[in-house]
């Protein structure tokens, strides 16, 4: 079932967005800078208690996606959506591929080399190596979802954990610590450990690890990228991999550390329930790559992140949920695979 929904903010405006097969309603277009700041010129009994209407304005069971794009197209002109005196919409042809069930689907883990991806599109897997993330969406057109292992939606100063890091952390204990806390945005551009570090006392009140400053390069050009694109925010989404397996393993973490052979061993069991190819990819990878390019748990990191990826909608939940935003309208959860039913080894 797809859908094209009306929403209408206390501002006055409007905003017309899809729904495609019972999944999230999509937000890619939506101009969350211009509502933010318009929303804070109300009186304050309308910021603080307010409510949306959501209205569907047409639906059909058979739809395909370059015609529901086009379809949404028309009647955002019709209802002038995209005309900054009456609505919110902007351009995002990368709607397309929120529309396309068909699309791209990635799997994404950080290595030494840039970022270790698995793509699965219907019956074709491709894997491989990019320098940038951008430069995924360079290599392969129509991607419609990218799961990746890294923080994403940041505050900007205080000493507040995110939800997700903190219920993260709860349901993976007594492996919590595997949940590195999220840095506020401005540690990201230190030019030195000890520099993100003052920063961070002076925002936050607290230090931080020297493992979580290693791959603040990797926060920041992600987080860079939502900035600057504001239609890959419901595209590329965040995962932790030990939160995934705790899922396919019945709500249990995983006790064995994901670098050691058993640990390897455990979580390619779990990953071929879902991804019967998974062993012979992993022994493919580790055999292609060399460990100061690849290392082993990243390959199996991204496929668990490509085991969300292409889960059914109605078995991919949210940590937590609903979704909390950031001050930049960038969502701040962990997106997970439920599946309703464990299936054997």
């Amino acid at each position: 079932m797809a859908q094209i929904i009306k929403f209408t903010y206390p501002t006055g405006k409007i905003f017309i967005g899809v729904c495609f097969n019972a999944g999230e309603d999509d937000f890619s277009a939506f101009n969350w800078p211009k509502f933010r700041a318009e929303l804070a010129t109300l009186p304050v009994y309308q910021r603080v208690d307010y409510t949306i209407r959501r209205q569907v304005l047409w639906e059909d069971d058979e739809v395909s996606s370059d015609e529901l794009f086009q379809r949404w197209q028309d009647i955002v002109s019709d209802n002038n959506a995209d005309d900054p005196e009456t609505g919110y919409n902007m351009p995002s042809d990368n709607l397309k591929a929120v529309c396309n069930p068909d699309g791209w689907r990635f799997g994404v883990d950080g290595c030494r080399a840039g970022w270790f991806y698995i793509g699965s599109q219907g019956p074709d897997i491709k894997y491989g190596i990019v320098r940038t993330i951008a430069e995924l969406f360079d290599r392969f057109k129509n991607i419609a979802e990218v799961i990746i292992d890294i923080p994403i939606g940041l505050y900007d100063k205080g000493a507040q954990a995110r939800s997700c890091d903190m219920l993260a952390r709860k349901a993976l204990k007594p492996r919590g610590s595997t949940v590195f806390p999220a840095p506020v945005r401005p540690c990201l551009y230190a030019d030195s450990y000890e520099e993100a570090c003052r920063i961070s006392e002076r925002l936050t009140g607290k230090k931080l690890s020297q493992q979580a400053y290693n791959i603040f390069a990797k926060i920041r050009e992600v987080d860079e990228l939502l900035q600057s694109d504001v239609s890959l925010r419901t595209v590329i989404r965040e995962a932790h991999p030990e939160l995934g397996f705790c899922k396919l393993n019945g709500g249990n973490p995983l006790l064995t550390k994901k670098k050691s052979s058993d640990g390897i061993a455990e979580r390619l069991v779990l990953l071929k329930r879902y991804l019967e190819w998974a062993p012979q990819l992993y022994e493919e990878a580790t055999s292609q790559y060399a460990r100061q390019v690849l290392a082993k748990d990243d390959i199996v990191d991204a496929m668990m992140c490509l085991c969300i990826a292409q889960a059914p909608e109605r078995e991919k939940e949210t940590v937590p949920a609903p979704v909390i935003h950031d001050g930049q309208g960038i969502e701040m959860a962990m997106h997970i695979f439920s599946p309703s039913q464990q299936t054997g080894d």
